[in-house]
């Protein structure tokens, strides 16, 4: 699974902030002040986002509204994933994730794993 760049990630995190497709006038809007781009720039990498099927695309008017083809967190589940691919001993690497995580997280995670095994029967 790939990492987005620096503007894909940018974009991304503009279009699942909303919640819903945007035109890239408006990813443009969310991306700015912080960021000084051109909307040709802001197209050209929305485009190559849908291109690459992290992205719908629609008709809206002239325009077209761009929204996200899965969530954040799908998005980061996969990149658990990919990380973990990289190591023979899964459990090792995710018993050191897991000690590292904020007490309330370790809690959480202890919560859902404990709902997954009750729907499993």
């Amino acid at each position: 699974m790939p990492r987005f760049g620096e503007l894909e990630s940018a974009i991304m995190d503009a279009v699942w902030e909303a919640g819903q497709p945007l035109r890239v006038r408006e990813i443009l809007e969310r991306l700015q002040p912080e960021r000084d781009l051109a909307y040709n720039t802001v197209h050209t990498v929305t485009e190559i986002l849908y291109r690459k099927g992290w992205l719908t695309k629609e008709k809206d008017g002239r325009a077209f509204k761009y929204g996200a083809t899965g969530s954040r967190e799908k998005y980061v589940a996969g990149l658990v994933g990919e990380a973990l691919s990289f190591t023979d001993d899964r459990a090792a690497a995710l018993v050191s994730f897991v000690e590292g995580m904020e007490p309330a997280e370790a809690d959480e995670l202890r919560r859902l794993l404990g709902a997954a095994r009750e729907g499993e029967r």
